[in-house]
């Protein structure tokens, strides 16, 4: 059970501090601080955590990790008096430099677990009562996988093999942090990846090496940043070429013009749907007439919880139901949905692990005019509606009534308005 292992942890704190004032360590020599932050993060793998945080406040440290996306703060004692033993373990493990206080730092963390090596980014940042750490772990949540494992519907999934089938053109996989972007690319690689196609990327960092692929990590000290990467590797006879992101109008326009010239350009972009991310381009200041000419799909993803199959239940929706969905054609009261009752298998919290909701507008003629015509954001979406285009909302509502996920984590995944 998690609580023996939260327990452990709180026992460790109290070593380290113990041994921090009588200058002990334990019997097998090993340092009280070493045996604390093993446990912090082996813990952490345990629970499949993608992110640890060590929060300082002014009388305690707050440990709290992420677990399909929400955070999960276990009861865990850390007194204040170690937090800065604890950072300084920290960066010792992440080969930063020890004396460096005050400001943003980062790196990361080769840790060993039994015969595995895991990598583990660190971020660490000077916060009011001390210095704040996120640790992410970079395993199960960036294992890469088939478009197949994707969690698509067959119809998205033809839509986008259909899409990367082409020689040439523009595919953009579009969300917020943390929702499936960089693992649906990674599987489109992997799909199109074979001896007859020189495929190049450019990343930061490189979340995953595919053989076969020629991959560059972006590297800001020697000012090699996305645009530059990109640059680069139009002289490299390049077939496919990936972009991790593109956030800025430089970047933006290379990306385009790749694609115009006869290359495959995949690429990531932060938008709220699929729709929104035409627009984001041009408010990057790309020109209506190269959208319209090059881009030929946008693929939106969001993350939701599943629901934990050890303690699901059915329910039938009443009329005190969840307001955002209840007032629209797709549900009514009555309805059967299903949700999670709690157990220790899912820490109580009803959900265990995750899948994708997605929603993905192929352009045809009528869309590439209205992108020509400047047109507004709705009348984009009444287009692709009678192309038989179905928003994000669409494809959680189905994974809801299949029993995947719940009403009230696509309402807070969607942000709905």
């Amino acid at each position: 059970m998690y609580e023996e292992e939260a327990a452990k942890i709180s026992r460790l704190a109290k070593e380290v501090r113990y041994g921090y004032r009588g200058g002990r360590s334990l019997g097998d020599g090993v340092s009280p601080i070493f045996r604390l932050m093993d446990g912090i993060i082996d813990f952490g793998i345990s629970l499949r955590a993608s992110d640890i945080h060590i929060m300082p406040m002014k009388k305690e440290a707050r440990l709290r990790y992420r677990i399909d996306g929400a955070l999960f703060m276990p009861k865990i004692e850390i007194p204040i008096e170690i937090l800065e033993q604890m950072v300084a373990r920290i960066k010792i493990m992440a080969h930063i430099k020890s004396v460096a206080v005050g400001t943003a730092l980062d790196g990361h963390i080769p840790y060993k677990k039994g015969e595995d090596t895991i990598d583990i980014r660190v971020a660490i940042a000077p916060v009011k009562f001390g210095e704040s750490v996120v640790l992410r772990i970079m395993n199960a949540e960036h294992q890469l996988r088939k478009i197949n494992e994707l969690g698509l519907s067959k119809d998205l999934e033809d839509m986008v093999r259909g899409v990367i089938d082409r020689s040439s053109g523009m595919f953009i996989v579009c969300g917020p942090m943390n929702s499936g972007k960089t693992t649906s690319l990674y599987a489109i690689l992997q799909e199109i990846n074979s001896p007859t196609r020189n495929i190049m990327t450019v990343e930061d960092p490189v979340e995953g090496v595919i053989e076969g692929i020629n991959q560059i990590a972006v590297n800001e000290e020697t000012n090699l940043n996305f645009a530059g990467g990109l640059k680069a590797i139009l002289r490299m006879d390049a077939n496919v070429i990936m972009v991790g992101e593109i956030r800025d109008e430089e970047t933006a326009k290379i990306a385009v013009r790749a694609a115009l010239t006869g290359h495959l350009l995949l690429t990531t972009l932060h938008a709220e749907n699929s729709v929104s991310a035409l627009f984001r381009l041009r408010e990057m200041g790309v020109p209506a007439y190269l959208i319209s000419a090059t881009l030929s799909g946008i693929l939106a993803s969001r993350l939701v919880r599943k629901i934990c199959p050890h303690c699901k239940e059915e329910y039938r929706i009443e009329s005190a139901g969840p307001e955002i969905f209840l007032n629209r054609e797709e549900i009514s009261p009555g309805d059967v949905f299903y949700r999670g009752r709690g157990c220790e298998k899912c820490h109580g919290t009803g959900y265990l692990g995750r899948t994708p909701i997605n929603e993905f507008l192929r352009l045809n003629r009528d869309i590439r005019e209205e992108i020509l015509n400047l047109a507004r954001i709705d009348e984009v979406k009444k287009i692709a509606k009678k192309s038989g285009f179905k928003d994000i909302r669409e494809d959680a509502v189905k994974k809801a009534r299949m029993g995947i996920t719940t009403l009230e984590e696509i309402g807070r995944a969607l942000y709905v308005e």
